[in-house]
């Protein structure tokens, strides 16, 4: 998702069709009429596109609702710049919605030019053979069956043409409330936001149908927007930085945080080294690591910033009481994260056990200790706790499939953090990040580089670093999750996606804290 360096927007709320034709009816009744929203989206998208690209040969399309309303409001500004535009109408302007039909009349009455298109695409063709873009503004957020017939035509010619297509709201033929398709859809290389995120815009695989996606502002009154309980929210890089914990000038290592990692098996020492790795690029003063004792030669070569804490052990794996210590540093420490490469056992549950009920700070939960969770153990970390599955692990919790899960990511996330309340991050695309009593957040940071074994070890150590920094749980996991895909971001600017390794990761994550410090 694009973003703007110079937003003053700490988040952006992504609302349902329902939750957008509703704030629109508010903005009406306290004294905004459509048409002066309407005149606000359009001016506000035109503006984004001279900003950027100049007066080039523009071909809008133009649909029957709302949208192409916008789309001739564009058109207009577009035209008295001195850009070449030329404007389609589907269907015939007669047929157009009063509000849509008030907005050709102005575009008109400027000196525009629109023709309309019925069988005969040929003029379209032509047009876009020398277009330099299309702005796509068929459709919004009001469809709900696959297009056809002449519309369905008219998508596959523009995303044969050759022009950069630029869609307004949404790509036209994507449902606006969920990831799944209903038909063949305008591919767009941006699309650009009206004020506010629509689901589609952020998950699979609408979202890949959206290019990048810029939010442009629109004129709502503001005390609408602060009342708004929207369907998710998504953090900016400025909400990022605003989510970091105070580093003092006169701080030390105590001060930073003791984050206490449980982690690590025979064949699985570089889970606990790769969390210890987050852990400590997060800002943590002091990194405790326990591991099953055997582990630590490879563990104190690999890793000579953390202190490692040996536990019993049986066949490589944590077994038997805690020693002394790792008394001491259980006690010392702020927050725990128990789980990467922990080999799951049945006699590992004791030590959550022990651990949970005996310590009052924070926990991130991770793979292996996910699963080993109980009803008791659940009880015990009420309120402060992250949970970090993926699909295939919060399968085991609930006794859904993974894929039903990742169909239905949102509504699952939402309701087993409310449930259990616990910070849940649903890793995947888009990971969803559900805070009890504050709200949901889809993470807009990321890539497919991310879907290899250990980069979840990495976000671990990063949400724990946070924790034992001071960050309350949601701000931890929020921003552990943003600076985690940033950090792949980064990686794939100069280099291919596919060829990340977590390690890389521990390398890039310096940028991507600087890239977020930067914003202010």
């Amino acid at each position: 998702m694009g973003e703007e360096r110079l937003t003053d927007r700490a988040e952006y709320l992504v609302l349902t069709a329902a939750e957008q034709r509703a704030i629109d009816e508010q903005a009406g009744d306290a004294g905004v009429p459509r048409d002066a929203l309407m005149e606000s989206a359009g001016t506000s998208a035109a503006s984004w596109l001279l900003d950027r690209f100049g007066s080039r040969r523009t071909v809008v399309l133009i649909g029957p609702g709302g949208n192409g309303g916008d789309g001739l409001v564009l058109a207009r500004v577009l035209h008295r710049a001195g850009a070449d535009v030329e404007a389609f109408i589907v269907p015939l302007p007669d047929r157009l919605s009063p509000l849509t039909r008030l907005m050709y009349e102005r575009f008109t009455d400027a000196g525009g030019r629109a023709r309309s298109l019925e069988d005969d695409l040929g003029p379209l063709d032509e047009v876009l053979k020398r277009a330099d873009r299309v702005v796509d503004a068929l459709f919004g957020t009001g469809i709900n069956r696959p297009l056809g017939g002449l519309y369905r035509r008219i998508v596959d010619e523009v995303n044969s043409a050759d022009a950069s297509v630029v869609s307004l709201d949404l790509p036209s033929g994507l449902p606006s409330d969920r990831g799944a398709l209903l038909g063949e859809a305008i591919r767009a290389e941006v699309t650009l936001a009206m004020e506010f995120l629509k689901p589609a815009h952020l998950l699979f695989p609408a979202s890949s149908y959206c290019g990048d996606v810029a939010v442009i502002p629109i004129s709502y009154p503001p005390s609408l927007i602060e009342k708004l309980d929207p369907f998710a929210r998504v953090l900016t890089g400025l909400g990022a930085r605003r989510l970091l914990p105070e580093r003092r000038p006169n701080g030390h290592k105590g001060t930073f945080g003791r984050l206490l990692i449980a982690a690590g098996s025979v064949g699985m020492s570089g889970a606990a080294i790769l969390s210890c790795r987050g852990a400590l690029r997060a800002g943590a003063g002091l990194v405790y690591l326990a591991t099953p004792e055997s582990l630590l030669p490879i563990v104190e070569t690999a890793l000579p910033e953390a202190v490692t804490v040996p536990l019993p052990e049986r066949d490589g794996r944590i077994a038997g009481a805690p020693t002394d210590r790792f008394t001491d540093a259980f006690e010392r420490a702020n927050a725990i994260a128990v789980g990467p490469g922990l080999a799951r056992a049945d006699d590992l549950r004791k030590f959550l056990a022990f651990l949970f009920s005996s310590h009052p700070g924070p926990f991130v939960v991770d793979a292996d200790a996910i699963g080993l969770l109980s009803p008791v153990l659940f009880r015990q970390l009420r309120g402060r706790a992250v949970l970090t599955p993926h699909p295939g692990e919060l399968s085991g919790l609930i006794g859904r499939p993974p894929a039903e899960i990742d169909r239905d990511r949102v509504e699952v996330a939402r309701s087993f953090a409310e449930e259990n309340e616990v910070v849940l991050v649903l890793k995947g695309r888009p990971t969803v990040v559900a805070i009890p009593g504050g709200g949901l957040y889809l993470n807009p940071t990321g890539n497919t580089g991310l879907a290899t074994g250990g980069s979840g070890d990495v976000l671990t150590g990063l949400i724990g670093g946070f924790l034992a920094g001071g960050a309350p749980i949601g701000d931890a996991a929020l921003l552990g999750v943003y600076l985690h895909g940033l950090a792949a971001e980064i990686y794939a600017r100069d280099r291919s996606e596919r060829s990340l390794i977590p390690s890389d990761l521990i390398e890039v994550l310096p940028r991507a804290i600087e890239e977020v410090e930067r914003w202010t």
